[in-house]
């Protein structure tokens, strides 16, 4: 199937979408970029996002993106940023242990509910009735 039309989000250029999100140009320059900030990172390997973004002129939403996606650990490099949920200083992913479980538990619950919801409805108003007619 062949890939939507649509506009860059950074430049505003039509684009067909393969699924980067960006036109080639951007994903190109944003390749580039996130090379320029891991090498940074290599050679001052204790810099706050905000010292990279300002010396390297990139977004900091590309220096986040890359470090929740564990870019910099592959690099031997330690990074730490807060959990999304409770704030707690994390090394990767979007939220820490905690969060993630209590996440987890939360969905089970809203699974059982839901699963019990379903078993209380079957029957109710579902298939077919004859009338007894004493034969």
């Amino acid at each position: 199937m062949a890939g939507k039309l649509k506009n860059c989000p950074d430049c505003g250029k039509i684009y067909v979408d393969t699924g980067t999100g960006m036109c080639r140009d951007c994903y190109e320059k944003m390749e580039d970029q996130m090379a320029e900030v891991c090498s940074y990172v290599r050679d001052n390997p204790h810099s706050k996002v905000k010292e990279i973004c300002d010396a390297l002129d990139v977004k900091e939403k590309l220096v986040r993106r890359m470090i929740r996606e564990g870019r910099f650990t592959m690099d031997g490099i330690d990074f730490e940023y807060p959990c999304e949920m409770c704030g707690k200083l994390i090394h990767n992913g979007r939220y820490c242990e905690n969060c993630a479980s209590q996440m987890a538990k939360d969905m089970e619950k809203a699974d059982e509910r839901a699963q019990e919801k379903l078993k209380e409805s079957q029957g109710l108003g579902v298939g077919m009735y004859s009338k007894n007619m004493g034969i």
